[in-house]
């Protein structure tokens, strides 16, 4: 620890004590001075304990005023030190630490496989975010989110949705899918057909496809009501 804040703490302490002793002290007087005065009440004029209670009462009203005002000062002085401490030392290391979590979420960042993707596209430049997220889904083939933001950059960013229709069917046959990868990739497949190539053909084929690959699901029970829609059932 930090010589310096080890005698400012020390400083702080001492303060702390001292307001403290002086408190101690005019209460310990005050109590003192309170039962000899009582004392003699009760010997001179025969005061009862009921009618005392209330004579100790406002007198220990007025000597808590009295201690308070005395303990004011080196209060006062603590609670400044306190208060400089506070921002010579304790906010500077928060600020400190703070940046060191703020660096080191940066640094996660970069260190994500597809954060060179991301901010390719972020700066338009497409062919190479593509190839970027191409790279990542190379590497692990179970992650379907790279494979899925080409197909998406391919239809939305440089206008070829029958390109992005070949990326998402080269999915699908890759491997085989968990179920819901599988109907996300092909649902995909039949909305670009329907609203971008205008290939109803294609659209009935893939969810056709769906109801057999995925039978009894409610994939397939999906599909089956968008082929109702469609006039095909």
């Amino acid at each position: 620890m930090d010589r310096k804040l080890i005698i400012h703490l020390s400083v702080l302490v001492l303060l702390a004590c001292f307001t403290f002793f002086v408190w101690s002290s005019k209460q310990t007087s005050k109590e003192e001075a309170a039962e000899k005065e009582r004392q003699e009440l009760i010997e001179e004029e025969e005061y009862e304990d009921e009618e005392w209670d209330d004579i100790a009462l406002t007198k220990e009203k007025d000597d808590t005023a009295d201690a308070m005002m005395a303990t004011a000062i080196p209060l006062f002085i603590t609670v400044i030190y306190a208060g400089f401490l506070v921002i010579a030392y304790l906010l500077p290391a928060f600020v400190d630490r703070m940046s060191e979590e703020m660096y080191g979420s940066t640094q996660e960042v970069e260190d994500d496989p597809l954060h060179d993707a991301r901010t390719a596209f972020a700066q338009g430049d497409y062919p190479a975010a593509i190839a970027l997220y191409r790279s990542v889904w190379n590497e692990d083939k179970d992650d379907r989110f790279p494979i899925v933001e080409i197909a998406k950059i391919q239809r939305d960013n440089l206008k070829n949705p029958a390109v992005a229709v070949e990326t998402l069917r080269e999915a699908l046959e890759s491997k085989e899918w968990r179920e819901n990868d599988a109907a996300f990739f092909m649902f995909r497949i039949a909305d670009i057909y329907e609203n971008d190539l205008q290939n109803h053909e294609g659209c009935v084929s893939i969810l056709q496809q769906v109801i057999s690959d995925l039978p009894e699901t409610r994939h397939a029970a999906n599909a089956t009501h968008k082929l109702r829609e469609m006039g095909e059932l």
